[in-house]
């Protein structure tokens, strides 16, 4: 499989050899295929909660003569966990991320967790730090006209500082788009409202990280 979406690419320079992983969410299968079929993790089990999107992919596993296991499975539920160190989800909301990684038990040997939320990342990335995940890297995409950030977090009991659990790790490309937006926001709000005074504070924040 060589086409693969700027979106779902941007997850792979995450991934090591060594990663057994499962891919929560798997929809049609196009990440843990390409993953599989080109040997850049150790292992991957797909998993939907959603029966039609992983018959899909069942039937794109078979397609490549691959072998990768499929469950049927509300988040980890009924995923089973011996050997697997490395848990990928995306193509969700942070809600629906936290609620995933809300089941302890199920992450007591993951090392490795790799998130793209559509939403909220400022709240996720205080979660993951709460819950023992550290911010290690951020890749920001531009897929056909929309914004990504791919998350990299690794077990640690290190946390992650104020600036960076707001915004990640700034590239000027996002920083600019953040900026541009948040400006745009300040245009329609009056200046002596609350909302105009917190957009001016992210603006001079952003201003700061990426120069």
């Amino acid at each position: 499989m060589n086409r693969l979406s700027k979106r779902l690419r941007s997850l792979i320079s995450f991934v090591s050899n060594e990663d057994s992983l499962v891919d929560v969410g798997c929809d049609h299968g196009y990440l843990s295929i390409y993953l599989k079929e080109n040997n850049l993790c150790k292992s991957v089990i797909c998993s939907d909660i959603n029966n039609n999107a992983l018959n899909s992919a069942i039937s794109n596993i078979k397609k490549y003569n691959l072998n990768i296991e499929c469950y049927l499975s509300d988040g980890l539920n009924k995923v089973p966990m011996e050997g697997i160190n490395t848990i990928v989800i995306s193509g969700m909301g942070t809600s629906t991320i936290i609620s995933i990684l809300e089941d302890k038990e199920k992450l007591k040997y993951i090392d490795k967790i790799i998130l793209q939320s559509n939403n909220n990342h400022e709240e996720l990335r205080r979660y993951m730090n709460q819950i023992g995940y550290y911010l290690k890297e951020e890749k920001y995409i531009k897929d056909k006209g929309k914004w990504y950030i791919s998350m990299l977090f690794l077990k640690s009991e290190n946390v992650n500082s104020v600036l960076e659990l707001k915004y990640g790790f700034l590239d000027n490309d996002y920083g600019n788009y953040l900026l541009d937006s948040y400006k745009s926001i300040c245009k329609r709000i009056p200046e002596n409202r609350l909302d105009y005074k917190k957009y001016q504070e992210k603006i001079k924040e952003i201003e700061t990280i990426i120069n």
